[in-house]
């Protein structure tokens, strides 16, 4: 065992702690609020502290200058220096009006420096002096009515002192802050975003299995626990609309082979064929018709995909159903007789509705050629419309084979076919169209059925509330 494989304690720490590639962007700005912030608290104490110790150095020289005011009487003398004559910290009191003047000083400093002082400065640690000499003083100048400017100074090095030290400390604190700072906000970034990497990971790993298992919902925090629902929702869909796409194309395999075996057989037929030019233009003749059947079928699939993604152009006009229905009856009153089925039409008159009249007729009319193609010969197909509380109601019922229990839910299903009605000829899409198209024009579709006893399809359409004279015109 080698010594060297355990990872030092710091360097693990260090290694967690330390951003990765797509981290550094979440963390500069919590961290840039972090620090300006405690930079602006830092900044808001140092201008508040700043103040307060101005006002003091103002407040204590105005006190100092009443009372040496209070303590000498002697008259307005031409310029004159008395030492000792200030109380401790006041560094001189000035005196003018008119061209005379009174300077008292401190003891062991000269007064010619002070007479050369503006008469209205005033100000807080104002610089005085060169080299060594520099100090600070706080001035202030107040102006009687009777004319006579007092001026004093008092030493505030001090107190300047005691702020330059604050400011000092405050940018040490502030500039040294920032590396703990950096690295706590890596450490509340890793703690945040912990279980939602670990549920990235949870959905990649469900994702790469495919096995129907889902993230759990109960045992985390109430925020992740919606998350969860909501991802298990969006894989639960996924992989329906998966499985839709892999039985839609295992039907579209199965039924464009028919079809396409056929047009290479009948093309094959009509290359053995140059000889013969009418059979060869029965050999195109074939390919023609396969190849209408299988863009028939594509065109179709078209249509639902456009429908059930909320894309299909309709051009919506006002029509009353029931000329729809009768136009549709006729068109399949032949293939009707030659089934042996009797149809009937009972249609309310007047019952309007804003329909694309083109795909609407193609929704009779698939519900219609099911009816016959799927009747029984000596049978009915009864077709009724009536108006029932804002909808239209449209019902075909007929006596035919019926549908089972267990295809019913599915028969909606792109190019599904029952076991019974793969012996008929179709696509296995026009139910499916039926229910887009429906579905498009804000309508619904139902079906009812029992085998052997015949089915009742049920199709609603919102009812037009508009102009009735617009109808057919």
């Amino acid at each position: 065992m080698s010594s060297g494989s355990a990872e030092p304690a710091p360097a693990r720490l260090f290694r967690r702690l330390w951003p990765a590639s797509g981290h550094w962007r979440l963390a500069l700005p919590l961290f840039a609020l972090l620090w300006g912030g405690t930079l602006s608290l830092f900044v808001l104490w140092l201008f508040t502290v700043r103040g307060h110790l101005r006002a003091v150095e103002l407040a204590a020289t105005e006190n100092l200058l009443h009372f040496t005011l209070h303590s000498h009487s002697s008259p307005l003398a031409g310029p004159i220096r008395r030492p000792g004559d200030l109380p401790p910290g006041l560094v001189f009191v000035r005196l003018q009006q008119g061209g005379e003047q009174l300077l008292l000083v401190a003891a062991g400093r000269e007064g010619g420096e002070y007479l050369a002082l503006p008469p209205e400065l005033s100000g807080v640690w104002l610089p005085f002096g060169e080299g060594k000499e520099r100090q600070r003083l706080t001035i202030i100048s107040r102006q009687r009515e009777s004319g006579l400017t007092l001026q004093a100074g008092k030493e505030a090095g001090e107190s300047y002192r005691l702020y330059r030290g604050m400011v000092n400390w405050a940018l040490l604190v502030t500039v040294g802050s920032a590396i703990p700072l950096w690295f706590l906000v890596l450490f509340i970034l890793r703690r945040s975003l912990a279980p939602l990497l670990t549920t990235r990971e949870r959905v990649r790993q469900l994702a790469a299995a495919g096995d129907g298992v889902l993230l759990p919902e109960e045992g985390v925090a109430p925020e992740l626990a919606g998350l969860a629902v909501e991802i298990n929702k969006l894989l639960s869909r996924n992989r329906r609309l998966v499985e839709g796409m892999q039985q839609s194309l295992d039907s579209v395999a199965h039924d464009l082979r028919t079809p396409m075996t056929r047009l290479r057989s009948v093309a094959e037929y009509g290359l053995q064929a140059e000889a013969d030019p009418e059979r060869l233009r029965e050999a195109l003749a074939d390919c023609l018709e396969e190849s209408e059947r299988v863009l028939a079928m594509l065109r179709i699939m078209m249509s639902v995909a456009e429908a059930e993604a909320g894309t299909m152009r309709l051009e919506l006009m006002p029509a009353d159903l029931a000329d729809g229905l009768k136009e549709v009856l006729s068109l399949y009153e032949y293939v009707a007789e030659e089934s042996g089925i009797t149809v009937s039409l009972a249609a309310e008159e007047g019952v309007p509705v804003l329909v694309d009249r083109m795909r609407i007729g193609q929704v009779w009319a698939n519900l219609l050629d099911n009816a016959l193609k799927y009747g029984r010969s000596g049978g009915w197909v009864r077709i009724s419309l009536h108006a029932e509380e804002g909808w239209a109601v449209v019902l075909f019922a007929d006596n035919g084979i019926g549908i089972s229990a267990t295809e019913q839910p599915r028969i909606w299903e792109r190019l599904y076919r029952g076991d019974r009605s793969r012996s008929k000829p179709g696509l296995g899409l026009g139910l499916s169209y039926v229910r887009a198209v429906v579905a498009a024009h804000g309508g619904s579709v139902a079906v009812a059925s029992e085998l052997h006893q015949g089915s009742h399809f049920t199709v609603r359409i919102p009812i037009y509330r508009g102009e009735l004279s617009l109808i057919n015109g």
